[in-house]
């Protein structure tokens, strides 16, 4: 049989989404190692399947892959591969699909700050206020005291 040339395995400019099997990685390493060593053969495999010289993983993939703690890597991540042809070198760029993306918890807490915010400048202005009305008792309480105490000296 006569030996085929090397193809492309995924072509320029295109997205593909690729199932890696992270098991492997997990029987291999000790426990302690699995979330680097897992991270470590997602490049490879992608390089690999992708034909590529670089691999860029984005931040989303890795926070996904140490979710769980250095100890235990998911068994299996799919992600989703563009690949891009720069200076006559492959890049393949690794994402999570949509479907997979985190939620993004930091408008929950841009909000809970806001309404932190509204609360605080509630309460300053109620303590702006709030002296006004305690100099009007203080100077109602020496009122009512001057009285008594010269009642008293006499």
């Amino acid at each position: 049989m006569p030996r085929q040339k090397n193809k492309p395995g995924i072509k320029v400019g295109d997205e593909v989404m690729i199932i890696v099997p992270l098991r492997k990685v997990k029987k291999k390493v000790p426990r302690w190692k699995r979330a680097p060593r897992a991270a470590k053969f997602l490049k490879e495999f992608v390089a690999k399947h992708a034909k590529a010289a670089k691999v860029v993983i984005g931040p989303e993939v890795n926070e996904k892959i140490w979710e769980r703690g250095i100890e235990k890597p998911p068994n299996k991540i799919r992600v989703r591969v563009r690949v891009e042809e720069e200076e006559r070198a492959r890049i393949a760029y690794v994402n999570l699909p949509p479907e997979e993306m985190p939620k993004k918890p930091k408008e929950k807490k841009k909000a809970k700050k806001e309404e932190k915010v509204e609360k605080i400048e509630e309460v300053k202005e109620e303590i702006k206020e709030e002296p006004e009305t305690e100099e009007k008792a203080e100077e109602t309480k020496e009122e009512t005291e001057e009285p008594a105490e010269e009642e008293q000296e006499e």
